[in-house]
């Protein structure tokens, strides 16, 4: 009598599981079409290798941006110096001066050498074409799909479409998971996001591509602020 209940219990339980996990599956799997998929893979991969070109765009501009501030701090400083101006209230003795200079120009030697390393402009450019030859393959899957009314040539089609579509993401290198998630925020009713999950997003996303660089701009001028404000 007790087994029974408990392989009553497990099949209710088994039961309810399904049926919540059910609204959990993505929609292009729900109907297990090869069509819907290749469809779906064709879309949210151009819409992530468009936010992986916006991301190194960005982080290109920010790259320079940074070099720029730096190397304005380091002239400033020495500027300073030379015409024995307090700023903000605060005295640079002529050793912090030199020990400040040294420390930007070996900072701005490192920096500019990994940042140059880093190849922004050319990934965002490569991420760029990537997207718009998947953008193509898409335009032509949705073709497929609405005007041809032979099954065999739909197949034959589609299976060219997802050949082309392997083909090219072996030419290029892949985006990273902030950049789905970035493409996610385009379409937040589809991917089912909520208000939460969306704030998340954003925080990492400007973790990953803003924190360093606004430390690296904002970060000398605060501290001397910071410092003027507690002599």
């Amino acid at each position: 009598m007790i087994e029974y209940f408990y392989k009553k219990w497990k099949a209710i339980k088994r039961a309810r599981n399904i049926r919540k996990n059910k609204n959990k599956i993505p929609p292009y799997l729900k109907n297990n079409s090869f069509e819907e998929e290749l469809n779906y893979k064709l879309w949210s991969t151009k819409g992530a290798r468009f936010a992986a070109s916006h991301r190194n765009h960005t982080l290109n501009k920010l790259s320079s941006k940074s070099i720029g501030y730096l190397s304005a701090y380091l002239i400033i400083i020495g500027v300073v110096n030379l015409y024995g101006i307090d700023l903000l209230g605060i005295k640079i003795l002529d050793n912090q001066v030199g020990f400040i200079s040294t420390a930007f120009s070996v900072l701005i030697l490192l920096f500019s050498q990994l940042e140059s390393s880093e190849n922004f402009a050319l990934k965002s450019e490569r991420y760029h074409n990537c997207s718009l030859d998947i953008s193509e393959l898409y335009s032509r899957a949705r073709f497929t799909k609405d005007f041809t009314t032979n099954p065999l040539t739909k197949q034959n089609e589609l299976q060219q479409i997802s050949t082309e579509y392997d083909t090219i993401l072996k030419k290029y290198e892949n985006h990273l998971p902030i950049d789905y998630l970035q493409f996610q925020l385009t379409k937040p009713e589809y991917f089912r996001l909520s208000f939460i999950k969306i704030k998340w997003i954003w925080l990492k996303y400007y973790g990953k591509v803003y924190l360093v660089y606004h430390i690296l701009i904002f970060g000398p001028l605060l501290t001397l602020i910071i410092i003027a404000l507690t002599k």
